[in-house]
């Protein structure tokens, strides 16, 4: 390799290092790369200055603590809306309320009769009888469900022409029937859950009731056996004190 070749390598990592660094190549480095000879070259020529980094210092917080309290104080208005805002607010785009509101209770719209939901509940009651907390919500999700149902089959007659029988508006008419069978359903799976609930709770009070005439059973064999061996013990005594008795008849009156 000749000098020249030398000199055109040491200058091309001279620069690219540089660009590396980030800063133009200084004039003095290049210069001297080139003119110096491949033997004299001085390795302080090739080092790279390193730029000073400098980080901006920030003033000091200057804030009060009147102001700090403030802003703590209008922190605290601003954490959203109240549960009774919450509540007023799930119903503001209510359109035919058969979808849950809310938190997914029931509820009643305005024209509906709370009565008739009451008798409705009530007769449910009187039919099934409730033996227990599980069996109730069973029994009000049956009548929630059921009065959805109604809800949606009142609101899919206004969609039929009463003199044709055509349906007026096809896209309500079938968001009505669904909502229709999606509440019927629900109301079939409440009664099947409480029907199959009821269905656990006399197979376990038959096996209960079975394993207790079992019990008693095995009781009434023990109390039979212990009679036994109480009656056996009388007679094996018995026979012991008329053995004896004879045995001492047969001293007093020996035989000639």
């Amino acid at each position: 390799m000749t000098p020249r070749d030398i000199r055109r390598a040491v200058e091309r990592q001279t620069r690219k290092a540089a660009r590396k660094a980030g800063f133009p190549i200084p004039q003095s480095i290049s210069s001297a790369a080139v003119a110096a000879p491949e033997e004299t070259i001085d390795p302080a020529v090739l080092e790279i200055p390193t730029p000073e980094l400098r980080v901006p210092s920030h003033p000091p917080s200057t804030i009060s603590p009147a102001r700090l309290n403030a802003n703590r104080a209008n922190a605290q208005l601003s954490t959203g809306p109240s549960l009774a805002g919450r509540a007023i607010s799930c119903l503001n785009h209510t359109l035919h309320g058969l979808a849950r509101h809310g938190n997914g209770a029931f509820k009643l719209l305005t024209s509906e009769d709370p009565a008739g939901f009451e008798a409705l509940t009530q007769s449910l009651l009187e039919e099934h009888k409730a033996s227990s907390p599980t069996e109730l919500i069973l029994i009000n999700s049956m009548a929630e469900s059921l009065w959805l149902a109604q809800r949606a089959q009142r609101l899919q007659d206004t969609c039929i022409n009463p003199d044709t029988g055509e349906i007026n508006d096809e896209k309500k008419s079938s968001l009505y029937l669904r909502y229709q069978t999606t509440h019927t359903r629900a109301f079939h799976k409440s009664l099947n859950d409480l029907l199959k609930l009821r269905a656990e709770q006399r197979k376990a009070d038959h096996g209960f009731e079975a394993q207790k005439h079992k019990e008693e059973e095995n009781q009434r064999k023990i109390e039979r056996h212990a009679a036994q061996m109480v009656l056996k013990d009388a007679r094996t005594r018995h026979q012991i004190a008329a053995n004896a008795v004879q045995q001492g008849n047969g001293r007093c009156h020996p035989q000639f």
